[in-house]
């Protein structure tokens, strides 16, 4: 009976063919090479569409994280990118989003029971200090600047330390298209159907510079090759 079962079993699993076979063997690779769910253009999955209406406390958190990504990432571009164009791009980033920053440090103070739910930006001026040579984003106070980012904002400036050269400057490239086009999705989406006339206001009012910024990003992927 006992061997009867076990030839049944092995049967069984040659049943389901190679592309079971072959599921398990990707599986097994990208495990060993800690991949799982990063696809081939080597930026992470999103941890979240960032499509959906959230509350305002929630999309005041995703906007703070979703600024302190933008200046991290392209402080590191003006230290590592190769291109003018990167570089460059890299500076209007972080221009624009230290703005919206100070916007963002407003409604927290202005808007009640905000400000227990949002990720406090660092101050402006102050979120990247160090990158290319020590290989680990510190903040001014010696904290890892991945503090108060999700898994997918930690992965991507990850990435961003582990490459240089041409790699590097296709790499952010590719990310500030993905992350650009999330961010104009979030907030086009509180600006229509928000919990919060106020906040309301202030992504209908930033959702034009968010949207330039996809545009310019996707021309940059396009002048890098990437």
């Amino acid at each position: 009976m006992h061997r009867r079962l076990t030839l049944l079993a092995g049967a069984a699993f040659l049943a389901a063919g190679p592309a079971a076979l072959a599921q398990t063997t990707q599986q097994r690779a990208q495990a060993a090479q800690g991949q799982t769910g990063t696809p081939q253009g080597g930026v992470p999955a999103s941890t979240a569409s960032r499509a959906e209406v959230v509350t305002a406390q929630e999309f005041m958190r995703l906007a703070a994280m979703s600024d302190r990504y933008e200046t991290a990432s392209s402080r590191i571009a003006e230290e590592k990118a190769q291109h003018a164009e990167v570089k460059a791009f890299a500076r209007q980033m972080v221009q624009d989003h230290e703005k919206t920053t100070q916007e963002l440090q407003t409604l927290l103070q202005q808007i009640p029971g905000a400000g227990t739910a949002a990720t406090t930006p660092l101050p402006v001026g102050r979120e990247a200090q160090g990158t290319a040579e020590s290989g680990r984003i510190t903040n001014a106070q010696g904290g890892p600047q991945h503090e108060g980012l999700d898994q997918q904002h930690t992965a991507l400036l990850q990435q961003l330390q582990q490459v240089s050269g041409t790699e590097f400057d296709r790499l952010y490239a590719r990310q500030q298209v993905m992350m650009h086009q999330q961010a104009v999705d979030m907030f086009r989406n509180y600006s229509q159907s928000g919990d919060n006339a106020q906040l309301k206001q202030w992504a209908a009012q930033t959702l034009p510079t968010l949207q330039k910024h996809l545009e310019m990003a996707r021309t940059l992927q396009q002048t890098v090759g990437a």
